[in-house]
């Protein structure tokens, strides 16, 4: 698997994941008097990984602590009826884990009928970041994701990666997500290549909203600075796509939103610094196995 291999000795050096456009979230009518999304503190680390096990449907921040370079790409998934939370893990790691082309996407798809994937925060270790997510009543799971890539995380054995059950409930009236000052869409152009779009910017500590509107792929948005302005979108790609070269991003600065069904969305609050920012994916691609930003999913930015 080149490219994950590529992308697994970068983040161990470094500390280390054609719809309409949205633009900016509408008024939420006859919202007035909804609270805001309760918060579900979230402890990430080398040694620990703390979740509470309940909460009611909604709108809910995961507000992620991260304190290992190891750890920090916190997500929630709903699992699909009849599947166990065995039976999750051992598909997830089989997704990250494969390397043929038609393996990957073969797990990909595997772990597609599997479970929905909500979103969630992905950061570098010494912050905290807030993913605002939007559940239904049910059983879903709060998850490490670096757990199960080999050579990135902690490298727990199957079975021991953090995993934990979280209920969600109908009791209580729910919560509103916070108003973001930008709107960063994935999305298909019309010849059908893999592509970002911001309507609205992207400003440090302010919320980002993050909507998948891709036809069938889970899409993620990992925000990586930018330190050289001669970098352009083209050599990001390029880098992508197996290139040789030095990285034309800071692998350690790492930001952004866990994968995302198609038709989900989520809204980030990061601590970011001014300065340009790329926005990425590593995820594969259904059709050809690559990361979606070697097919040109790419998009850089500047935070004032």
């Amino acid at each position: 698997m080149e490219q994950w291999t590529r992308r697994a000795a970068l983040t161990a050096v470094t500390a280390a994941g054609a719809a309409a456009l949205i633009g900016a979230a509408p008024p939420q009518r006859g919202r007035r008097n909804v609270p805001s999304a309760p918060v579900l503190e979230i402890g990430t680390g080398e040694d620990a990984f703390t979740a509470p096990a309940r909460t009611v449907a909604g709108a809910v921040t995961l507000r992620v602590r991260n304190t290992s370079p190891r750890t920090g790409t916190v997500g929630v998934v709903r699992l699909h009826p009849g599947v166990t939370e065995e039976q999750f893990r051992t598909r997830l790691r089989a997704l990250f884990t494969a390397e043929a082309p038609a393996d990957v996407i073969h797990a990909s798809r595997v772990m597609m009928a599997t479970a929905t994937q909500l979103g969630g925060a992905s950061h570098h270790s010494g912050i905290v970041a807030d993913a605002t997510v939007t559940l239904a009543p049910g059983r879903h799971l709060l998850l490490e994701y670096l757990d199960f890539m080999p050579g990135i995380g902690r490298g727990p054995a199957p079975g021991a990666e953090y995993v934990r059950p979280l209920t969600v409930t109908a009791d209580g009236p729910g919560g509103r997500a916070p108003v973001p000052c930008g709107t960063l869409t994935a999305h298909e152009n019309a010849a059908g290549a893999p592509r970002f779009t911001l309507r609205g910017r992207v400003l440090a500590d302010q919320p980002l909203r993050f909507v998948n509107a891709m036809r069938e792929q889970v899409a993620e948005a990992r925000l990586y600075p930018v330190p050289d302005d001669a970098v352009t979108e083209a050599d990001i790609v390029a880098f992508f796509a197996g290139e040789p070269g030095p990285p034309p991003v800071d692998f350690s600065g790492a930001l952004g939103a866990t994968p995302l069904t198609p038709g989900h969305e989520a809204v980030l609050r990061m601590p970011m610094r001014s300065g340009r920012y790329a926005v990425v994916s590593w995820v594969r691609a259904l059709v050809d196995a690559r990361p979606l930003t070697a097919g040109g999913q790419i998009l850089l930015t500047r935070v004032p």
